[in-house]
């Protein structure tokens, strides 16, 4: 499509917009800028911005915690896919009214005693008419459901599993219900608690990695543009960074309820319009990649797609897509010099590991790319892996002996982890002694900020690209 035709389209679409009436949201015009549009409700506003080259924004906030609930960016095609983006946006603003109900999950060993006391509080809420919803679960479940609640409620049965609760479930309010409450159900007294719980509730910030933690020395001039796709609590983001001589010039992100390949085309189109002289391109994505074909992702319509020819077919940029883990290895490996074998291994709640392996400063990637496939490995288990990667206890198992395999197969002089649900690698370390004598242990580094190490690796290997696969850092 022409500019001429995009611009026609952009202004039909921004007439359009003002002209929606719901009784759920009202369109306002910016009386000072009126390139700016405002759909706001009780608890959301969103912006819709209209920008120079026909690039649209559109942005969700929500009006009590004052985060970004939903943004992307995209330039105007087709009307149909420009109202099909609205919707999204719509959906996701009323979807704020459900959200500020106050959300409680009462949790024990097997979720029994307290589905029958959520049901009673549930009975006196209502009547009460209270903005309160109550809901049970067993332990076994509770990490796959938590980020969804704002308050956690122990019973006496797992009260002494506090401590670990709360460092992995630091956005929530954790309480342990005291045994006279639980005994009686004593649906009072629980309100009571829940109440002076919500009007003191603190959250905790996540501090971002240090973006000047890597200092590297890059002679390659090119724009290299990179992002990444993850997994966060209830959204899914696109992370992307512009790099030049390895430093940042762009920094942003896409968030969503969910992701599809047609939303990383918007992407990448809006930044290579606005950068023109963007030479390389790197994915980093969940996955294995093998003669251009992707598997194992969660990703929408991309799975066993042809994903290396559905990019190059679309850019004349040169395209380079890696594996997430395997992207954030190398990372690791440029921002610090101790280490030149390791192992990255990747441990997500409730989803499949995998893992980045770095040898003598080479990337291991194998003749399918499958290498640091560790989703694969025969492990000896004491349950299926899907279930164990729901709990701190059962993904302590599951990453020891993970663990175990490399040691005893690449002998590495670390293991770098990324996981939630393990807090204290004191607690991996003393698991894998009750195998290996301490002497041939690595050491065992847990990160916290993947993200940092998955772009700074994609740059990298950009800057390194020789041919279809690379494997020398």
């Amino acid at each position: 499509m022409d500019e001429f035709l995009k611009e026609i389209h952009t202004q039909f679409f921004k007439k359009w917009i003002c002209m929606q009436v719901d009784e759920r949201y009202k369109v306002y015009i910016d009386d000072k800028y009126q390139d700016v549009i405002y759909i706001k409700t009780k608890y959301g506003q969103g912006e819709i911005t209209f920008n120079p080259l026909n690039i649209i924004e559109l942005k969700v906030t929500n009006k009590i915690t004052e985060e970004v609930d939903f943004y992307l960016h995209f330039q105007m095609e087709t009307i149909k896919h420009a109202v099909e983006l609205f919707s999204e946006m719509i959906e996701s603003i009323i979807n704020l009214s459900n959200r500020l109900i106050t959300k409680v999950l009462l949790s024990c060993s097997g979720g029994l005693t307290t589905g029958f006391f959520a049901q009673r509080i549930n009975e006196v809420v209502q009547l009460l008419g209270l903005d309160l919803k109550v809901d049970a679960i067993g332990y076994n479940q509770l990490f796959q459901v938590a980020n969804n609640y704002d308050i956690i409620l122990l019973a006496p049965q797992i009260s002494y599993l506090h401590a670990k609760i709360h460092d992995i479930l630091k956005d929530q309010i954790i309480i342990n219900i005291p045994p006279q409450i639980f005994a009686k159900y004593d649906v009072g007294k629980i309100l009571s608690l829940i109440t002076e719980a919500s009007e003191h509730k603190n959250k905790i910030e996540n501090i971002d990695a240090n973006k000047e933690l890597f200092h590297l020395d890059i002679n390659d001039t090119r724009k290299i543009f990179c992002l990444t796709i993850f997994k966060n609590k209830t959204h899914v983001h696109i992370s992307y960074r512009l790099f030049q001589k390895g430093k940042i010039i762009l920094d942003n992100e896409i968030i969503k309820s969910n992701i599809s390949i047609q939303d990383i085309y918007d992407v990448l189109d809006t930044v290579i319009l606005q950068y023109p002289d963007v030479t390389m391109i790197g994915i980093a994505i969940p996955g294995i990649i093998h003669n251009g074909l992707l598997s194992s992702s969660y990703i929408k319509d991309i799975e066993n797609n042809e994903i290396e020819k559905a990019f190059t077919n679309r850019y004349t940029q040169k395209i380079l897509i890696s594996n997430d883990v395997n992207a954030a290895a190398v990372g690791y490996y440029v921002s610090q010099e101790k280490y030149h074998t390791f192992m990255f291994l990747f441990q997500p709640i409730s989803l499949g590991a995998g893992s980045g392996i770095i040898i003598d400063g080479k990337l291991m990637s194998g003749s399918h790319n499958f290498a640091g496939e560790v989703l694969y490995l025969p492990l000896n288990l004491s349950q299926d892996k899907s279930e164990l990667n729901c709990t701190p206890e059962g993904t302590l198992e599951l990453v020891c002996k993970t663990a175990l395999s490399s040691m005893c197969i690449i002998d590495p002089q670390a293991i770098i982890l990324f996981s939630d649900l393990i807090t204290n690698v004191e607690e991996l370390r003393s698991e894998i002694e009750k195998i290996v004598p301490q002497t041939f242990i690595p050491e065992i580094i847990k990160v916290d900020n993947v993200l940092e190490y998955i772009l700074l690796g994609q740059m990298v290997l950009c800057t390194q690209w020789k041919g279809e696969i690379l494997n020398v850092l």
